[in-house]
């Protein structure tokens, strides 16, 4: 691997200095690690879309991101470029270019000398059909003739011109020479024919044996070229293996990190990955915890006078409506006087009432109001026993105020609701419990209380 041009520091004091620091993701922020490399190539494709003026080159400058986290990482960043989406196998299946083939450029040849060869007519001699038998011939006959003439004439001398028997027979005797001649030539030809038979077919055999050896050399050569095919083959198979793994690997690597970060409460490399964690039992149990500490956050800020934003609204699960009529009462209690929440005589943390006052006291509703407009003491007395009833039960304890339930277990979440209804005191507002029976249903609509805990909550309440 070439050595990185940059190191990480360098890339995060620039990501800084840009002001964009705060929007790479953890993938990202993971991948310039490896390799500051890439961390300050994407840092310039964010650059690119800040300044982008148009969709399109923002587009552009998206793509040119995604297209580097693929390039360095095998993953891309989604729509916004805050996911961490890996890529597909790739490549899914091996390919490799076909392999060298054979043809050879003299298989004609060879069989047509393999034919000739073996086709080839047995030896036979015929002086007719001599061309060199017939030269002889000629020439033997001319001389023959010739001899005959010379012995006709030299007989005609010797007896004054008269023709004789003796100038007959040495005519004859001299013709019959160079025939005699011309027949023992034959035997001479006859081999002369065979072995030229011999050596056309020792030719022919020759010229066979140059063609094979041609053919030989080809195929040598092809398979020299099949063999660096192989090899190069083999190569690159172990290659598209050894990408298989290490993207098996890293699939491994990260779906372990997304448990593990699932494990912490975050979800969203496992969602990323495309693992549905909606009906996940310890995300519903995770989100209802904090559910619950946003609610106990909104209720120590509507306490103090003022309005949580709408974002920690939503994360506690309350309407605006609702947070608006709990910091009505909330300022009703602070105009009165009234301490609220942890103020000193208006309630206690032990499991009755005792001297000290009041534990979880309920402004109450209008039905629990005399007819003269006073408030009715009795039913005040009436939620003063229920609070201590829940709070015994809480702690263990049962007490004159049982209920009869006193095996029931609380949800986390109705736990935070029977808290604060606690920190809430007397006042001169009437909607209270009409403002906690609205959470209750809320929590219930939404899953996280259950049927038991409302209705136990409800009964608290008077309801």
């Amino acid at each position: 691997m070439a050595k990185s041009r940059y190191t990480y520091d360098q890339f995060r004091k620039s990501a800084q200095d840009s002001g964009l620091w705060g929007q790479f993701s953890q993938a990202d922020l993971s991948m310039a690690q490896q390799n500051p490399d890439f961390g300050m190539s994407i840092l310039k494709t964010k650059q690119d879309y800040r300044n982008a003026t148009t969709d399109e080159a923002r587009a552009a400058a998206h793509r040119q991101a995604d297209a580097l986290r693929s390039s360095w990482g095998g993953y891309t960043g989604g729509g916004n470029g805050g996911s961490f989406v890996l890529d597909p196998m790739s490549p899914r299946n091996f390919e490799y270019e076909a392999a060298p083939t054979y043809e050879s450029r003299y298989d004609d040849t060879i069989q047509d000398l393999i034919a000739g060869l073996l086709d080839r007519p047995d030896f036979s001699y015929d002086p007719a059909t001599d061309p060199l038998y017939q030269n002889y011939r000629k020439q033997y006959t001319r001389e023959g003739q010739r001899a005959t003439a010379d012995a006709l004439g030299a007989a005609a001398s010797a007896s004054g011109g008269i023709p004789s028997s003796y100038a007959n027979a040495a005519a004859n005797q001299a013709s019959n020479y160079y025939a005699a001649q011309l027949t023992d030539k034959i035997p001479d030809l006859y081999q002369l024919a065979y072995n030229q038979y011999l050596n056309d077919y020792n030719m022919d055999l020759s010229n066979l044996g140059v063609v094979q050896g041609a053919e030989q050399s080809d195929y040598d050569k092809y398979l020299n070229q099949l063999n660096q095919y192989n090899t190069d083959r083999n190569f690159s198979y172990g290659q598209f293996l050894d990408e298989l793994d290490a993207q098996n690997l890293r699939r491994e690597n990260e779906l372990n990190n997304a448990i593990l970060a699932g494990q912490y409460g975050d979800y969203s490399y496992l969602n990323n990955m495309g693992i549905n964690t909606d009906n996940n039992p310890t995300a519903l149990q995770q989100q209802a915890e904090l559910q619950e500490l946003a609610q106990a956050q909104v209720d120590n800020i509507l306490q103090t006078g003022n309005m949580p934003s709408a974002a920690l609204l939503q994360q506690a699960g309350y309407s605006q409506e609702y947070a608006n009529y709990l910091s009505q009462y909330y300022r009703q209690q602070l105009s009165a006087g009234n301490t609220v929440g942890g103020g000193t005589g208006r309630r206690s943390s032990g499991g009755n009432s005792g001297n000290g006052g009041t534990i979880g006291r309920k402004p109450i509703n209008d039905d629990k109001r005399t007819e003269t407009g006073g408030i009715d003491q009795a039913a005040i007395d009436a939620a003063i026993n229920a609070a201590v009833d829940i709070s015994n039960k809480i702690s263990g304890k049962t007490g004159q105020g049982n209920r009869g339930n006193g095996d029931a277990t609380l949800s986390p979440a109705a736990q935070s609701i029977l808290n604060s209804y606690q920190h809430v005191n007397p006042g001169t507002s009437s909607n209270v419990a009409e403002v906690f029976a609205d959470r209750i249903e809320t929590a219930l609509r939404n899953g996280s209380i259950t049927e038991q805990d409302a209705s136990y909550l409800l009964g608290v309440l008077g309801v």
